[in-house]
């Protein structure tokens, strides 16, 4: 069968398919490690594997972002029993319901985003690899690649 190419696949097609190829790379990488005979090739190994779980996070955050259907999947907890009809050849038991705990408001976080504030509502400056970034102080300058290169805090001064 033959691939549907990258340029014919939507958004989410394709973030499922870079999230198989991190998926693989991890194997291979830890298969790497595990049949190489020198410690520091073996965490070089280790480390890139390190490197592609991230990569497998933040493919499983854009993916629960952009579809509700998985991302439900993600927030259901599964129930006891589950996986038992795939050992026993049987049909599982009845499906036990586990009703989610009674919500409890919770204070906002240190990062003042409201828990229920969806991650999408936030701004791109407010989010470093997919996670809530914490508010600029009134003192600080924002943190650029540029304000490196000019000597930090974007106040000039090349080195």
């Amino acid at each position: 069968m033959a691939e549907t190419p990258d340029s014919d696949l939507d958004d989410v097609a394709r973030i499922r398919r870079v999230l198989a190829r991190e998926l693989e790379t991890i194997n291979e990488y830890e298969a790497f490690a595990r049949a190489s005979s020198h410690p520091e090739v073996r965490a070089f190994f280790l480390h890139l594997a390190s490197e592609e779980k991230e990569h497998v996070f933040e493919a499983v955050h854009m993916l629960r972002l952009l579809d509700t259907g998985q991302d439900g999947h993600f927030a259901s907890p599964i129930a006891p029993g589950h996986f038992q009809q795939a050992i026993s050849g049987a049909h599982a038991p009845a499906q036990v319901h586990v009703p989610p705990p009674p919500a409890v408001p919770a204070p906002p976080p240190a990062t003042g985003r409201a828990p229920a504030e969806p991650l999408t509502a936030l701004p791109p400056q407010r989010l470093i690899y997919g996670l809530p970034a914490p508010p600029p102080s009134a003192e600080s300058h924002p943190l650029t690649v540029g304000s490196l290169r000019r000597g930090g805090g974007g106040r000039g001064g090349n080195r």
